[in-house]
């Protein structure tokens, strides 16, 4: 062998995905080859196709001959691919297939990645920006195809991405543009993926391979085992006179018995085996006593099953017999053959143990409930109490401590479930965190109501697992039969939707099913059918609430507000709209409409006059948040700072780095950013403090109580006092008659909105208000001067 050679073979035995003898190992290189050849025609049209897209992009750009020559190239490479998969479709490849037949693949993938290396090396730095962008679309695709098409022989795959690669390197650095030498490492960092996806998917592909020649070696070996259990059966054959006592015993009975054969004869059989019965449970007893039965009956009987206690042990045998009789028919004694079927009868009971118990927790599993809820029917009347119920943030637990963490988690809420149930009730796991509870009889709303807060404070202490203790809640819905379903069906859907309005209301507590319920969740699930395609149909719209400005009285801002007009149903309350869109996942198209829309209606009012937007907690995670609100503005003509965003408490309840970042990012781009709703989720002076907002938005149940209650113009005015120290603006919400205007006046509130100042309006309709230059009527008695906060911050 040459040095060349030398250097090769622990390179070569590192990239194999395989370690095999000779003929195991040719019989594997077939393997390779053919998953190779089932991709080939989809390989091959991808080099016609882009090389075809490459000579149309380029004929004006390089000289012709070399273009054709280049493609007739690649035509023909495509078409050496194509014969050896045609060769193979008509005769079929052999069961084995040498090393040299891996080496012409490698050698055809290498001569596809030199014609395709070409390519950027030379056209590359000939293109424009819109062929160079296509070149590299092609070639990444090339790469990563070829790359994992190849991948069954790693040497092939690995030399196609590596050439490929080197090219595209090489040539990404000949073109002249700023972030060529970006482009080139982020290239050989792909490369290198695809290469080690190339080796791992080569490595699984081997390992298969073993698998299954293991597999096929098992079973010659099973039949071998086979055979010699036919020629020395574990079955024993006895015989008995017409007493009952042993007249023939095999070698194989005796061992089995664990005595020699001469101490068996003439002994009882039946009573051989009673007396190791002393101590077994009645039910094993009762199998005795049918195998004795048999034998009384004088005729023939198969795979009698009885217990027999050897060495303090259970076993289980199956017995098979036949009477001896005379030539008058009279029963002379019996003959048979024993069956040890212990561990069998043991497997066929684990089998049936697990078609009906949750492997993970024990309890019984979606089949066995289901079974048990068939009890339920319409003319039997079965009255039963069925709660409902699933873990409380167990998702993000599972999803923090890991699946096995979760499994742990899962068989402790088990064991807390069946500590505070009965005996006698169906405690199961019906998937995931879902489980189910199932207590026959007449129950009263009380005992169940009583049941249902047992099993939620039973998660009230932690769960310990591993030694990590964390919290985890239940929510839990019931229904009873008969009076909530006559069937086992319709009895666990309605749970479930008291289930539902049980987590709606706030998680951790109960709910009776109530066919109200039914209305609701089906009313849900309509609007969710209908909010598909509502947007494509036109039937949203905006409407624009005036808001004033407590210092001029003119309108400062309007606030887009979702309509939503169904055909049949009509204005469909937004609040209920929202909640629909933000379950189902369609906030985020809902959201990027309202964002358009609104910019645009914007862009032709007055240009003091700013437009407030509501974001959802989906919109704002996006990345791409500004770069998007940006394009909108530009593409409308509204100026930035006349766009206010409003978010509502929960969105910073998030990373809050990753929260302050887009907050900067929207604040740079000169758009304001406003606290909707403050006061009513989950307030922290932290965020307030830290996070760069421009105003805070004074919930309507705040401003509602103002008059009324000292307290809550307490609060109005410690949350102004507070904005006005982080010089952040204050809009108060709801104002519905002129005392809470000027309690809010007086309080130094900044602005205000509200049906008393102004509804709601169309766009076009909001144009002809804005253009009467409105300000509020009731406020010339009010106006002061502005403060030197006011009177030094930019409106």
């Amino acid at each position: 062998m040459s040095r060349l050679g030398h250097l090769l073979t622990p390179i070569r035995t590192a990239l194999a995905p395989f370690q095999a003898d000779a003929p195991l190992a040719a019989r594997f290189r077939a393997r390779q080859i053919q998953a190779v050849l089932r991709l080939t025609p989809l390989t091959m049209l991808a080099n016609v196709l882009n090389a075809s897209i490459v000579g149309l992009s380029f004929r004006n750009a390089l000289n012709p001959l070399l273009l054709v020559a280049w493609a007739l190239c690649v035509l023909y490479a495509a078409g050496a691919g194509i014969d050896a998969w045609l060769r193979w479709r008509r005769f079929r490849t052999p069961s084995t297939a040498s090393q040299n037949a891996l080496s012409r693949a490698t050698k055809h993938a290498a001569l596809l990645a030199i014609l395709w290396g070409i390519v950027p090396v030379l056209m590359m730095p000939l293109g424009g920006p819109e062929a160079r962008i296509m070149l590299t679309a092609i070639i990444t695709g090339m790469i990563c195809a070829g790359g994992f098409a190849l991948a069954t022989i790693p040497t092939a795959a690995l030399t196609y991405v590596a050439i490929l690669g080197a090219a595209t390197f090489v040539g990404l650095l000949r073109i002249d543009i700023p972030m060529a030498t970006e482009l080139s490492a982020l290239l050989l960092v792909y490369a290198l993926i695809v290469m080690g996806s190339v080796l791992s998917q080569a490595r699984t592909f081997g390992a298969r391979l073993m698998a299954e020649a293991e597999g096929e070696r098992q079973r010659q070996l099973l039949g071998l085992l086979l055979n010699d259990f036919e020629e020395n059966a574990s079955d024993w054959l006895w015989e008995t006179d017409a007493d009952g006592c042993l007249t023939h015993v095999s070698a194989r009975m005796a061992s089995v018995f664990g005595r020699k054969a001469q101490t068996l004869m003439g002994q009882p059989l039946l009573g051989l085996i009673a007396h190791t019965l002393d101590r077994v449970p009645e039910d094993e007893r009762r199998a005795y006593t049918e195998l004795h039965t048999r034998f009384d009956s004088g005729e023939a009987f198969r795979d009698a099953l009885v217990p027999v206690v050897l060495d303090n042990e259970t076993r289980w045998w199956s017995m098979t017999a036949k009477p001896l009789c005379d030539a008058s028919g009279a029963v002379t004694g019996w003959r048979g053959v024993g069956t040890d079927v212990t561990q069998s009868l043991t497997a066929q009971r684990e089998i049936q143990r697990m078609a009906h118990f949750d492997g993970l927790t024990g309890l019984a599993n979606r089949n066995h409930f289901h079974d048990a809820l068939r009890r339920i029917e319409d003319s039997t009347e079965v009255p039963a109490l069925l709660l409902c119920l699933d873990l409380d943030n167990f998702k993000s637990i599972n999803d923090s401590f890991g699946h096995a963490f979760g499994d742990g988690l899962l068989r402790v809420v088990a064991q807390r479930l069946l500590g505070r149930t009965r005996r006698s009730d169906v405690v199961a796991r019906l998937g995931g965190d879902e489980f189910a509870i199932i207590r026959w009889g007449e129950v009263s709303p009380e005992d169940a109501e009583e049941l249902a807060t047992r099993i939620i404070r039973s998660f009230e202490d932690p769960c310990e697992v591993d030694g990590i203790r964390v919290r985890v809640g239940t929510s839990v819905g019931i229904a009873m039969a008969p009076k909530d379903g006559h069937s086992g069906e319709q009895l666990l859907k309605n749970a479930d939707i008291a289930l539902y309005a049980a987590k709606f209301d706030g998680k951790g507590r109960f709910r009776f099913f109530d066919y109200e319920m039914d209305t609701r969740a089906r009313r849900r699930l309509f609007l969710e059918h209908e909010l598909r395609g509502a947007l494509t149909r036109g039937e949203f719209q905006l409407a624009y609430q005036p808001i004033f400005d407590l210092a001029s009285g003119h309108v400062s801002g309007c606030e887009a507000l979702l309509r939503w007009h169904h055909p049949r149903l009509g204005l469909i309350d937004t609040q209920e709209c929202i909640a629909v869109a933000e379950e189902s996942g369609q906030i985020e198209s809902i959201g990027e409409w309202v964002l358009d829309a609104a910019i645009r209606d914007a862009a032709g009012w007055p240009a003091p006059v700013r437009v407030s937007i509501n974001l959802s907690l989906a919109q704002f995670i996006k990345p791409s948040l500004c770069d998007t609100i940006l394009a909108l503005l530009d593409a409308h003509g509204l100026a930035a700072e006349r766009l206010e965003l409003e978010l509502t408490e929960s969105i910073f309840l998030r990373d809050t780095t990753d929260t302050e970042g887009h907050l900067r990012a929207l604040r740079r781009a000169g758009i304001r950013v406003a606290l909707d709703d403050f006061g009513t989720g989950y307030s922290s002076l932290a965020y307030l403090r830290t996070l760069p907002l421009d105003r805070i938005k004074i919930d309507r149940a705040f401003v509602q109580a103002i008059t009324h209650h000292p307290e809550t113009a307490a609060i109005v005015r410690a949350i102004i006092a507070m904005a006005q120290a982080l010089r952040m603006d204050t809009c108060a919400e709801g104002v519905e008659d002129i005392a809470q205007l000027n309690a809010l006046h007086a309080e130094g509130c900044d602005t205000v909105q509200g049906f008393a100042l102004a509804e709601p309006m169309a766009a076009d309709a909001l144009s002809a208000y804005l253009a009467g230059h409105v300000s509020i009527p009731a406020l010339s008695s009010l106006r002061r001067a502005p403060t030197d906060r006011q009177a030094g911050r930019p409106r």
